[in-house]
């Protein structure tokens, strides 16, 4: 029992001499940087303060200067004959262009031809400001109409076509650009 005592005694020495050490006041570090010192005036960007002037002007001097050809000088001012020359080859080379990325409607797809005919003859009579277009695959047909520059004058179609071809859908295709520009995309 004494040796229990003695432990006991030892145990509770040891815990308050740990409560009282481990409560003492510790040495905080400061981090609230105040204490951080550093010239960065040289890295800072300068800026030239403008101040404006308030002063009214005469009216006369709010004109605009505009140029005036020379009176002995009969030509036109061109701003740059190369300028011109680059221009017209610009316009040469977007007439030469005839296809572009558009969308066609796809009427019917089989291998029957007299169903092929009949929807190609269906879009010159229900329609005929599109253009349809048959081709052929062995053994598989298909009948394609319109040239669309925008899948929305495509839909406009698609809902009267789809009255007599439910299976009709709109397909990306390379289309002529000048069919596309006579195409009326306002149906009644």
């Amino acid at each position: 029992m004494l040796l229990k005592n003695k432990f006991l005694y030892w145990t509770l020495n040891l815990a308050l001499l740990g409560g009282v050490f481990g409560c003492s006041k510790k040495a905080a570090v400061n981090s609230s940087g105040s204490d951080y010192r550093e010239d960065l005036s040289a890295v800072r960007p300068r800026f030239e303060s403008v101040e404006k002037t308030t002063e009214k002007t005469p009216e006369a001097k709010k004109q605009p200067v505009v140029p005036t050809a020379k009176p002995g000088n009969d030509k036109p001012l061109y701003v740059n004959k190369k300028l011109e020359a680059a221009l017209d080859s610009l316009s040469k080379q977007n007439k030469s262009i005839r296809y572009i990325s558009g969308y066609r409607i796809q009427l019917y797809v089989g291998n029957v031809r007299q169903e092929a005919d009949g929807a190609k003859s269906f879009i010159y009579q229900a329609f005929p400001d599109l253009t349809p277009y048959v081709s052929y695959s062995q053994p598989t047909y298909r009948v394609k109409a319109g040239d669309f520059m925008y899948r929305s004058d495509a839909e406009q179609y698609l809902e009267q076509i789809k009255e007599q071809y439910s299976s009709a859908v709109i397909l990306a295709d390379r289309v002529e650009i000048k069919k596309s520009l006579m195409l009326n995309p306002t149906v009644d």
